[in-house]
């Protein structure tokens, strides 16, 4: 639509991930897959492979029982400045089971040149902090991690503090590079869309026990190929907070404060003669957006 929204097909489009893939040129015809733990995190265990002969092998050395998922790996993404990133997007859970998507979503960008050939480097394909990080200085023969004032040093071109960047950055490089074809708003729509999908997918299994009071922050990454459709690569409970730049600072800081009063603050009134025109306001407390339930018509209107 000319206004960046999406609207969800109701006709036989393809109906599945592998379905989606299977017409996408930007899926690559190299057989490149993924493959990930599914009781790790901050990438560990996280291979790429050229072929299911080569992912077979692999599981055979795994004790018995170990389980994994593996993904078809987008071979043609977009890149920033000659390098793959991906989208870590928040999204909260509350009590009544209402789903919000935090507004400022941000980059999270790889410190190795984009290299579809080479699959061992994982400082190419895997844009986790907790993975970048650790890239070897020029120089030095053993991998070590880095302190955080280090990440940007030794670089032929300064890189970004922590490897992260907002989507207003992002907009502003496909303006530069690619005229503009999409901005962030559009990207986000669709972002929403696959956020209400997913969640409806699974919405019998959320809170099984049905425990009152209970909340979660999720972590959604999402993919952007070249030809601009967005992917969703996986959710991850317990998500990265730390600050491990200014923007993410920024960016936590107002998303944690905003989790809080939406969460905790109707369970905990203000104390007598509490005046809320005392707290300090906190930039970015209001950018928890409802995307499901949708608000009826009659709410939102008045």
């Amino acid at each position: 639509k000319k206004d960046g929204s999406f609207r969800l097909s109701a006709g036989r489009g393809p109906q599945t991930r592998g379905d989606a893939i299977s017409t996408s040129t930007t899926a690559g015809d190299k057989n490149l897959w993924i493959l990930k733990p599914t009781n790790n995190n901050r990438g560990n265990g996280i291979r790429v492979f050229k072929s299911l002969l080569a992912i077979d092998d692999h599981l055979k050395r795994k004790p018995a029982g170990s389980q994994v998922v593996v993904q078809k790996y987008i071979e043609r993404p977009l890149l920033y400045k000659g390098r793959k990133f991906d989208i870590r997007v928040l999204v909260l859970v509350d009590n009544n089971m209402q789903v919000y998507v935090y507004r400022d979503a941000y980059l999270r960008t790889s410190t190795t040149e984009y290299d579809i050939d080479n699959v061992q480097d994982l400082f190419i394909h895997l844009t986790n902090y907790a993975v970048q990080k650790k890239k070897k200085k020029k120089g030095e023969k053993r991998e070590r991690e880095l302190e955080e004032d280090e990440i940007d040093e030794d670089e032929e071109e300064p890189q970004e503090e922590g490897n992260n960047l907002s989507l207003a950055e992002l907009s502003a490089h496909i303006a530069e590079v690619y005229d503009g074809v999409i901005d962030s708003t559009h990207v986000m729509n669709r972002i929403n869309e696959i956020v209400v999908t997913v969640m409806l997918s699974v919405w019998k299994r959320l809170n099984p026990l049905r425990e009152k009071n209970t909340f979660e922050v999720f972590g959604w990454d999402f993919l952007l190929d070249e030809e601009f459709n967005v992917w969703l690569i996986e959710v991850n409970t317990n998500p990265y907070i730390g600050c491990s730049s200014g923007l993410l600072r920024s960016i936590f800081t107002g998303m944690l404060e905003g989790a809080a009063r939406k969460c905790l603050d109707p369970y905990f009134p203000p104390p007598p003669g509490f005046n809320k025109e005392d707290v300090p306001d906190v930039p970015g407390a209001d950018l928890w957006d409802k995307v499901y339930p949708p608000e009826s018509k009659k709410s939102a209107a008045s």
